[in-house]
Parts: structure tokens; C-alpha cells; sequence
């Protein structure tokens, strides 16, 4: 009997040793370039760590199946979740929810209200984010000129937030002028044909600025289909996977992003590192094993950043492949 029981307080052991976080991550919509990388660098994060990472996202940027989605991830009663929500006011009830079920609850990528989530893993700091990208088309525009801005869902607080840091800069280029802000989702033909319209609307307009990696090359092939090419020029915030044909050939000088694979990894690092009993140490550089930037959390808003955004050139560029 006594051998029995000792064989069955091992395997008892040997099982809880053996278990596993489960972390899930719901992107705004899963099948593009950006968010695949996120779910690569996850991927790798949980291989190294331990963990079970679990991807799992709508087809489309809908809010609803997001909620949905969060909702049977409390009833299965996963470990952590993190979003990134299409809509921040709308996602934070289910957000709360999760919290007061003692589910790890985080934003990365995007995020809600804060009081919705613990952590919100920021991949730049909105200001960095939005100064760079208006002095993007500075430089493009040559200091003077019209540009026009396609960003994706209006109620996208990360994209909206941006914007608004762009406008506070805009105000130091006094020759240059916004003409539009229009809307064309997570799609890439739904960007390209807004950008055929603003270019028909606004025949002087120099940059279209796409503000997230579906419209940034949607506008670019803009560009091309109206055969503006040398004449009206594309940027904004994509992947070097989306832009780089089109920086080939001459329609995209400069965009910007962030490493989305290293996001991806760091958000289940941070999951783990939490899960485990740790604290995050508060405004300076943490080691964070597996990725190349050392990010920084601010209590404050309960934020840890990745690090500054990257700029994209045709001398870089080949460097990256997501």
C-alpha cells in the first residue's frame, strides 16, 4: 500500500512540475502580416519559457467576437489574457470580468481602459510614435505641402492616439497641411480604394499616411493603380513584408513600425514573468532574454514599453522579414 501511494504522490509531483501556463492572445484580427509575427514571436516566447501560448483571434476587426471570445476564455479558465482590443471602451467590461475571475489580464498592441486590464505592453511610447511618423512626412514633403491621413477602425485608441500626437507636431510645420482623416478598417483593398478617392477629392495632395499596416500599403498601391507614381508618395505604419516591393519601386521613401515579433514574444515573457510571483522593476531597463531591446515599465500607467520605434529605409529594409 505504502508503495502505492509513494508511486502515486510521484506522478502527482511529476504532474505538477509538468504543468503548464496556458496564455492566450487575441489580436484585433488574425491572417495578417503584422499580427502573425506577434503570433511568431509568441510562439518562440512560449518554446523557450514553457508555456502554452494560445493564438486565437476574429477573421475581421469585430469587437463582438472579440468579447465572445475573452468571455470562453474565462470559462475554460486560462492563466492570462491579453488583447488588443478593436474597441477599448467596448472590450473593458469583459476586460473586468477576467480580472475578477483571477485570470492575468493584460493589453498589448492596443489599449483599453486602464482600470480594464493590469499591464498593457506598449510597443512605443504614442507620443514617439506619432512625432516620428509627422516628421516622416516632413521629410518626405520636403518641409512644405499637403498630406492626408487613412488610419484603420475610428475607435482604435492606439491609432487615434497616435494621430493625435502627429497633430501636436504638425503644429511646428507650419507649411505644411492635413487635408483629410478617413477610415478604411483592417483591409488592405478597403485603404486602397479610400486612397483613389482622396486622391481624386484632393489632386494636390503629396503623402497619404497610412496609420496601421493594412492602409499603409493599401495607399501605396494607390499610388500605383492611379499611376501617380514620383508624384504622390505613400508611409506610415506597416511591416517591411506590406512595403517593401513598393519602397522598390520608388512610391514609399520612409515608414515606421517596431519589431511585432518581439512584442509578440515579449507579451508572453511578461505573462509568464507575472504568473511566476514577480514584480516588474519600476522605470528602467529590464533583461528580457530573447529579445534585442531592453523595455521599461511605468507604473504610472501601469505600461511597459518595448522600446522606440524603428524607421525603414531602402538601405534596411532587407534586414527584416516579417
Amino acid at each position: 500500500m505504502k508503495k502505492v501511494f509513494g508511486v502515486f504522490v510521484f506522478a502527482l509531483l511529476a504532474t505538477l512540475m509538468l504543468a503548464q501556463y496556458d496564455i492566450v492572445f487575441i489580436p484585433k484580427v488574425i491572417g495578417i502580416p503584422y499580427f502573425n509575427a506577434m503570433e511568431e514571436g509568441g510562439k518562440k516566447a512560449a518554446e523557450d519559457l514553457g508555456v502554452n501560448f494560445i493564438y486565437s483571434g476574429p477573421t475581421t476587426d469585430s469587437v463582438a467576437e472579440q468579447i465572445q471570445m475573452v468571455d470562453n476564455f474565462i470559462t475554460r479558465g486560462v492563466d492570462a489574457i491579453a488583447v488588443a482590443p478593436n474597441d477599448p471602451a467596448a472590450i473593458s467590461p469583459i476586460l473586468k470580468k477576467s480580472m475578477e475571475s483571477g485570470i492575468l489580464t493584460m493589453t498589448s498592441d492596443t489599449d483599453a481602459n486602464v482600470d480594464a486590464r493590469e499591464l498593457f505592453i506598449n510597443q512605443a511610447r504614442p507620443q514617439e510614435i506619432g512625432y516620428q511618423m509627422m516628421d516622416t512626412v516632413a521629410k518626405i514633403l520636403g518641409g512644405e505641402g499637403k498630406f492626408a491621413i487613412v488610419s484603420g477602425g475610428p475607435t482604435a485608441w492606439n491609432l487615434n492616439t497616435w494621430i493625435m500626437y502627429l497633430q501636436e507636431r504638425l503644429a511646428q510645420y507650419p507649411d505644411i497641411e492635413l487635408v483629410t482623416i478617413r477610415y478604411a478598417g483592417e483591409d488592405v483593398q478597403r485603404a486602397m480604394d479610400v486612397g483613389l478617392s482622396i486622391m481624386q477629392a484632393f489632386p494636390d495632395v503629396e503623402v497619404m499616411v497610412g496609420m496601421n499596416t493594412t492602409s499603409a500599403p493599401g495607399l501605396a498601391q494607390a499610388i500605383k493603380v492611379a499611376g501617380r507614381t514620383g508624384e504622390v508618395y505613400a508611409t506610415g505604419i506597416s511591416t517591411p513584408s506590406m512595403m517593401r516591393e513598393y519602397m522598390k519601386e520608388g512610391i514609399v521613401p520612409e515608414f515606421i513600425l517596431w519589431d511585432p515579433v518581439e512584442l509578440g514574444y515579449l507579451t508572453v515573457w511578461t505573462a509568464k514573468y507575472l504568473l511566476d510571483g514577480n514584480t516588474l522593476p519600476e522605470s528602467q531597463p529590464i533583461d528580457v532574454p530573447g529579445i534585442s531591446t531592453k523595455p521599461i515599465y511605468y507604473p504610472e500607467t501601469k505600461e511597459l514599453v518595448l522600446g522606440p520605434p524603428l524607421i525603414f529605409t531602402p538601405e534596411n529594409v532587407d534586414k527584416y522579414n516579417f
